[in-house]
């Protein structure tokens, strides 16, 4: 009998031990963001052991924009996302994207107007080609951009994939004008001719970068989505302490030159945080309310249906100041 006793305290001391691994097991998170400073947080978070020392074994990949993120969510190739609130809105009816909290955004004076060719104002605009990013943001603020000059139906848009290939469309002179911020801005004041004619703080307009997360995988992991705002929030704060560590782990991973970099932060170009409040929201209202008049985007989503503020409530209550009033 004590031999049998010693056995099954053997075997539950094992169970519990095992028991204990499997608890300990890190749980794979497949991260979708951008080629750009748009993923800062991300690339921060993974590199200083942040997502780690939750329990969360980071997986990231690299789309070109924002909006290809959404895509691999809707995909199911990714379980969090990252973009900028107008390609937000034009996935919102594709399917069950959730809208977690802010993460950053560059201010309108950071965007610029660059043209060539003699372009000096607005309206040499007029019988020219300006190049666009499909499907981001971009697209949304050539519309509000063109409605502020009046210039509506006076300008083609040029739609493109990447940055890359609307510098080199700009460079070629196949297109005049565009908006360019931080890396791409600078390479573009060295092209011959190329000059700023105005920002997007005279449309005005500075667009809001999001975290989203799928609703499959919150209703699986409820507690590790407040784990990956967490993370996020330590690295806004590393970066913010840290600039000169941080640029380096972003040339690192995304090659964006650390002076570059750190000219953004220090000027304030590029402004970070966790949280969402009235102001989110509003944006995001406004931008989808344009956006379906003017066709850019199909109707048929709510946006209330696709905020969800209780993994950053969980962790950071202080850091959310709206309150849906879903009835």
């Amino acid at each position: 009998m004590k031999l049998k006793a010693l056995l099954s305290s053997l075997l539950l001391g094992v169970a519990a031990l095992l028991s204990q691994a499997t608890a300990a097991e890190p749980v794979k998170v497949r991260f979708g963001v951008d080629s750009h400073l748009f993923s800062t947080q991300f690339w921060v978070a993974k590199e200083k052991g942040f997502f780690d020392k939750r329990g969360i074994k980071p997986e990231i990949s690299v789309y070109s924009f924002g909006i290809d993120t959404l895509n691999a969510a809707l995909l199911d190739q990714v379980d969090f996302a990252e973009a900028y609130d107008f390609a937000i809105l034009s996935r919102l009816s594709g399917g069950d994207l959730k809208i977690i909290s802010y993460l950053q955004h560059i201010k309108a004076e950071a965007n610029k107007v660059v043209a060539r060719d003699g372009i000096k104002k607005p309206s040499d605009l007029i019988g020219k080609k300006f190049g666009v990013q499909t499907g981001t943001q971009s697209e949304y603020i050539f519309d509000k951009y063109l409605e502020r000059f009046g210039l509506q139906g006076k300008v083609t848009k040029v739609g493109f994939t990447s940055n890359p290939e609307i510098f080199a469309a700009l460079d070629r002179g196949d297109i005049q004008a565009t908006i360019f911020s931080s890396t791409f801005l600078e390479k573009a004041l060295q092209l011959n001719g190329v000059t700023v004619i105005n920002t997007q703080a005279d449309i005005p307009h500075a667009g809001k970068g999001f975290a989203l997360v799928t609703d499959k995988f919150y209703k699986a992991n409820p507690d590790v989505t407040s784990k990956v705002l967490e993370a996020l929030d330590e690295s806004t704060q590393y970066i913010l302490s840290n600039p000169k560590e941080a640029a380096d782990i972003v040339f690192k991973t995304v090659r964006i030159p650390r002076e570059i970099f750190l000219k953004d932060l220090t000027e304030k170009n590029v402004l970070l945080d966790i949280h969402f409040t009235q102001d989110e929201y509003q944006q995001l209202k406004n931008i989808g309310e344009f956006s379906v008049k003017n066709k850019l985007i199909r109707d048929g989503y709510k946006l209330d249906d696709h905020i969800l503020l209780e993994p950053l409530r969980a962790i950071k209550p202080q850091k959310v100041d709206f309150a849906l009033n879903r009835k």
